[in-house]
C-alpha cells in the first residue's frame, strides 16, 4: 500500500483521532488540563496533520518551526520539558492504536514509523528549545547574580548573611569599612562573634530562634565590636531566604548605624537622670504633668500639699488647686500645650490635704519627660508673703481709721463757741495730753485774735483727771491768752481735779475760776457790763 492509500484510508479518522487527543493528552499531563478548550482542538488538530503529512513526506522544517513556536510558548506558560514530551507521546500512542485498527499489519507498522519519525523530531526540537531557554535563563541568572553580589557589596547600608549554621556567607563593603574587617577575615565566621557577650546571649537564646520559627525579626538593637574594639550600635533587622519546597536556605540581615541615636539617648537619659537627681533634692515644690495629670513630683511639692507623692503622680492637677482658681488653671494648661512656651510665674491658690489654703507663684515650661512631650512646672510657697500683705494692709487701714479718728477727735475736742460780744468758750472733752494742750493754745489764740475776744472760758467739765501736765498746760494757756489781752476763765472744775491740783501745789497764777460754764458765762458778761459802762 502506497502512502497516498494509507493517508487516504487515515484521513476519515482524523476527526475520532482529535477526540482521543483532546480525553488523553490532559489525562496524560495535567498542565494541559487547564488551557481552553479552544486552544486544545487547535494544538489536537494541528498534530493530526502533521502525523497525517509524515504518511507522504516527513517534512523536518515544518516540524522544527511547529515546535518551536509551541514549545516556546509551552515554556513561557511555565510548562516543563516533561509535560511536553509526556503529551508527545500520548499522541504517538493514539496514533499507533488508530494505525493499527484501521489499516492492515504491514501498512499499520509503516505508518507508525512514519508517525515515529515525526515525534522523534518534535522531541529533538523540545528538547533543543528547552535547553537554549535554560542556557539563556542559565546566563542571565549568572547575570543577575552578578549584579546582584555587586550590589550587595557595594550598597551604602550594612549587609550580611548567613547560612543555616550562622556562618556568614556573604557580606557588604560598607559592612567591612566600618567594622574594620577584610572580607576573608569575616567569611565563614560566625555572625555572633562580632557581637558584645550581652548582645551575643539575646541572638542566641532569643533572636535567632524567633527568626527561624517566625521567618523574620525587626529593629532589634545589638552592640558590635569593631576590629579595634570599639563598641558599635546597631539596628537590625533579618528575614529567612527559602528554597521552592520552604526549606530555610540562608538569613539575609541589614544593619543601621544608629550611634547618634544611642549617644543622643544615652545624653538624654543622663540629662534627665542629672535634672531628677537635682529636682529631687531641690527645696522648691517642682512636678511634672501631661496633659493636667501628674506624672511625677518631688518631695518638697508633696510636702506644699500635705500628701504622699504616690497618691499624687497619676491625678489631675485640679485636684489640689482652689476651685475659684480651676478655671485660671484650665487657661493656662491649654496655654501651655498650644504655645509650647515658658509661661511666667503666676499667684495661684491650692488646698492642703488638712484643708489649709495655702498661695504660690507657679512658673510653667515645656520639657520631655521620659521620650513624651509634657509641662513642668516649679511651685514658690508665698503663703507667708501674703498673709503679712494682708496684715500689713490691715494695720494700714486701722492706722488710717486712728488717725482720721484722732484728726475727727482734734477737731472736736477744741471747739470755739462765741458768747455775746468779745466772749468765746472753748469746752475740753477728755484727756490733755501735751499734743492736745498745744492744739488748745493754738485754737484759742486765733480765735482771740480772730474775733478780738476779751473774755476766753475753758470748761473743763468733760476732762476725767488732772496732773501737773494739765495744770501747766491750763497755766501755760491761760498766760498765752493773757498776752493776747484776753482774760481767762476756768470752769468745770470737778473736785476730784481740784484735790489733785491742790495736792500737785499747782498754781493757777490768779487765774478767775467758776464752778460751771454758766457761772462762768454770767461773770464774763458782767465783767463785759462793768466794761462798756
Amino acid at each position: 500500500m502506497d502512502t497516498s492509500t494509507r493517508r487516504a484510508a487515515l484521513l476519515p479518522e482524523r476527526e475520532n483521532l482529535i477526540e482521543t487527543l483532546l480525553v488523553e493528552i490532559p489525562q496524560a499531563s495535567p498542565f494541559y488540563a487547564n488551557f481552553p478548550k479552544t486552544a486544545q482542538l487547535a494544538m489536537a488538530a494541528r498534530l493530526v496533520d502533521l502525523f497525517l503529512e509524515a504518511q507522504d513526506e516527513v517534512r523536518v522544517d515544518a516540524l522544527r518551526a511547529f515546535g518551536a513556536e509551541v514549545f516556546t510558548r509551552r515554556h513561557e506558560q511555565g510548562a516543563t520539558l516533561e509535560h511536553v514530551l509526556i503529551g508527545i507521546h500520548a499522541c504517538r500512542r493514539a496514533f499507533a492504536r488508530l494505525a493499527l485498527r484501521v489499516l492492515p499489519t504491514e501498512p499499520a507498522i509503516e505508518a507508525i514509523e512514519r508517525a515515529e519519525l515525526a515525534c522523534d523530531e518534535l522531541v529533538r526540537t523540545a528538547s533543543v528549545v528547552y535547553e537554549q531557554r535554560r542556557d539563556t535563563e542559565r546566563k542571565a541568572f549568572a547575570a543577575l547574580e552578578r549584579k546582584f553580589q555587586l550590589l550587595y557589596q557595594r550598597t551604602p547600608a550594612l549587609m550580611h548573611s548567613i547560612d543555616t549554621e550562622g556562618r556568614i556567607s556573604a557580606v557588604s563593603d560598607r559592612w567591612l569599612d566600618v567594622l574594620g574587617y577584610t572580607r576573608d577575615e569575616v567569611l565563614g565566621r560566625r555572625s555572633s562573634e562580632f557581637l558584645t557577650e550581652e548582645s551575643r546571649k539575646r541572638a542566641l537564646e532569643v533572636n535567632i530562634p524567633r527568626l527561624r520559627a517566625e521567618g523574620h525579626i525587626d529593629d532589634v538593637h545589638y552592640q558590635f565590636v569593631r576590629k579595634d574594639g570599639e563598641l558599635f550600635d546597631i539596628r537590625l533587622s533579618s528575614v529567612a531566604v527559602r528554597d521552592e519546597s520552604g526549606e530555610i536556605q540562608q538569613f539575609l540581615a541589614v544593619a543601621q548605624d544608629v550611634r547618634a541615636e544611642m549617644n543622643a539617648t544615652r545624653a538624654l537619659r543622663e540629662s534627665e537622670e542629672r535634672w531628677r537627681g537635682l529636682a529631687e533634692l531641690a527645696p522648691l515644690p517642682i512636678a511634672v504633668h501631661k496633659g493636667g495629670v501628674f506624672l511625677w513630683v518631688n518631695e518638697a511639692l508633696a510636702q506644699f500639699v500635705g500628701r504622699p507623692r504616690e497618691e499624687i503622680v497619676g491625678t489631675s492637677v485640679l485636684g489640689i488647686v482652689h476651685p475659684e482658681d480651676r478655671e485660671l488653671l484650665v487657661a493656662r494648661l491649654r496655654e501651655s500645650r498650644e504655645s509650647r512656651v515658658a509661661l511666667p510665674p503666676l499667684e495661684e491658690r491650692f488646698i492642703r490635704a488638712d484643708g489649709a489654703t495655702v498661695y504660690a507663684d507657679v512658673a510653667a515650661r515645656p520639657v520631655l519627660f521620659e521620650g513624651q512631650e509634657a509641662t513642668q512646672i516649679a511651685v514658690v510657697d508665698v503663703t507667708a508673703r501674703k498673709y503679712a500683705e494682708e496684715a500689713r494692709r490691715q494695720n494700714e487701714a486701722q492706722a488710717r481709721l486712728i488717725e482720721a479718728q484722732e484728726e475727727t477727735l482734734r477737731a472736736l475736742s477744741t471747739p470755739l463757741i462765741p458768747i455775746g460780744e468779745g466772749i468765746l468758750v472753748s469746752p475740753l472733752i477728755g484727756r490733755i495730753t501735751d499734743e492736745r494742750a498745744a492744739g488748745i493754745l493754738e485754737t484759742l489764740a486765733a480765735g482771740v485774735v480772730a474775733q478780738g475776744a476779751r473774755v476766753a472760758i475753758l470748761d473743763v467739765t468733760g476732762v476725767p483727771e488732772a496732773d501737773a501736765l494739765v495744770a501747766e498746760s491750763l497755766v501755760r494757756v491761760a498766760r498765752a491768752i493773757r498776752l493776747l489781752g484776753a482774760e481767762v476763765v476756768i470752769t468745770g472744775i470737778q473736785p476730784s481735779i481740784a484735790r489733785t491740783l491742790v495736792d500737785l501745789g499747782a498754781d493757777l497764777g490768779g487765774l478767775a475760776t467758776r464752778a460751771t460754764l454758766r457761772d462762768g458765762i454770767t461773770y464774763a458778761m458782767r465783767g463785759s457790763s462793768r466794761r462798756r459802762a
